[in-house]
C-alpha cells in the first residue's frame, strides 16, 4: 500500500464551544457574548457583517438579550429528536449563517421526544440502544463535521453541595457538574466549560485552543470570542475550500445538476431557434448577460444566475 506524506500545515477550523451549567449560570448570555465577539472578528476576515442564529429551546429566554445583541432566532418545537436538531444545523449552514448557537442540546437527550424517550419507546433494553445510538451519533457528527462555528449549551446535572459564607453560615450550592447529554458528548467540542451558578465564572474542562489552559476561570465575553477566531483563523487555508463557504456536498451535488440541466435546456433553445432562422434573437438574449462574443459553452457553475436569466428569456421568446 502506498502511503502519501506531505508536510502537516494549519488549517482554519470551525469551532464548536460547549458550556455547561445549571439553570441561573447565564449559559444563553455567555454564548451571546462569545458569539458577538466571534462575529466582530469573523467580519475582518468575510469582508461582510456576520449572521449570527439561535435555536431556541429555553421559552421566552432566547429573546431576554434581544436588546443587547445582535442576531436571529428560531424557536425549535418539539419532538426534539436527533433528526430536527441535524436538519436545523443543515439549515444554518445553507442560510449562510457564520455563528449558531444550540440553546440547548440536552433537549435531544433527555427532553420529549429525545433519545431517553426514543429509547424507552424502543422497548427500554440495553438491546434497543442499537436503534437510537446511531441518531445521537449523527447528530454529533453533524456539528463535528459542520462549516459553521457552533455554541452548544448543556444544562447542567442537578448536584449540590454545603458551602460556608463569610459569617460561617452554610447554604446549599447548586454544583451543575457534568452535562444533561449523553456521557462524554461535552468532550467532543473544541473547547468546553463548566459555568458557576452563582459567580458565573466559566472554567474549562477542556481547551484545545490553548487560550484558558493558564485560567483558573473567567467570565466569558466578546473579547475572548475574539480571541477564539483569531485562533481558528490562524492557520492556512484549506486548499480544497475556503474557509467559512463551504457547503455541504448535497448542496453542490444539486448545483451541479441544475446547471447541467440548464446548458442541455438552452442547447436546445438554440437548436429550435436556428431551424427557425432566429438565430439572432439568441445571440442577442447571451450577449445581454455575457457579453458580444461569448457563448453559453463557455459558461461555469459560478455564472448559474446569468444562466437562470438567460433560460428564462429564451422560454418567453419560443412561447
Amino acid at each position: 500500500m502506498a502511503f502519501k506524506v506531505k508536510k502537516a500545515q494549519r488549517e482554519n477550523v470551525f469551532v464548536k464551544i460547549a458550556l455547561m451549567g445549571a439553570s441561573g449560570s447565564g449559559k444563553t448570555y455567555g454564548a451571546l457574548r462569545l458569539a458577538s465577539g466571534m462575529a466582530e472578528e469573523l467580519e475582518k476576515t468575510l469582508g461582510r457583517k456576520a449572521r449570527i442564529l439561535c435555536g431556541n429551546t429555553e421559552r421566552s429566554r432566547g429573546v431576554y438579550y434581544a436588546d443587547q445583541f445582535d442576531y436571529d432566532i428560531v424557536d425549535l418545537e418539539k419532538p426534539y429528536n436527533p433528526e430536527k436538531y441535524i436538519e436545523f444545523i443543515e439549515f444554518a449552514v445553507e442560510e449562510g449563517y457564520d455563528i449558531l448557537i444550540l440553546d440547548s442540546t440536552s433537549p435531544e437527550w433527555e427532553g420529549e421526544g429525545g433519545c431517553l424517550e426514543l429509547h424507552a419507546l424502543a422497548g427500554g433494553k440495553y438491546q434497543d440502544w442499537a436503534q437510537i445510538s446511531p441518531r445521537h451519533e449523527k447528530f454529533l457528527k453533524a456539528i463535528e463535521g459542520s462549516s459553521i462555528h457552533i455554541i452548544a449549551t448543556m444544562r447542567g446535572k442537578d448536584q449540590y453541595d454545603l458551602e460556608k459564607d463569610d459569617r460561617g453560615k452554610l447554604t446549599v450550592k447548586k454544583l451543575g457538574v457534568g452535562a444533561k447529554q449523553r456521557e462524554g458528548f461535552e468532550y467532543e467540542f473544541t473547547t468546553t466549560f463548566l459555568i458557576d451558578q452563582k459567580t458565573h465564572v466559566a472554567e474549562a474542562q477542556k481547551d484545545n485552543t490553548g487560550i484558558f489552559d493558564s485560567q483558573v476561570g473567567t467570565v466569558l465575553d466578546e473579547g475572548y470570542g475574539r480571541r477564539i477566531i483569531k485562533w481558528a483563523t490562524g492557520g492556512e487555508a484549506p486548499s480544497s475550500q475556503t474557509m467559512f463557504k463551504v457547503r455541504p456536498q448535497e448542496v453542490v451535488d444539486e448545483e451541479n445538476a441544475h446547471f447541467e440541466n440548464m446548458m442541455k435546456t438552452i442547447k436546445e433553445y438554440a437548436m429550435s431557434l436556428n431551424d427557425k432562422g432566429e438565430m439572432d434573437k439568441y445571440n442577442q438574449v447571451v450577449a445581454r448577460y455575457f457579453g458580444e462574443g461569448k457563448r453559453v459553452s463557455e459558461a461555469t457553475i459560478e455564472d448559474i444566475k446569468a444562466l437562470e436569466d438567460v433560460l428564462d428569456e429564451l422560454q418567453k421568446i419560443t412561447q
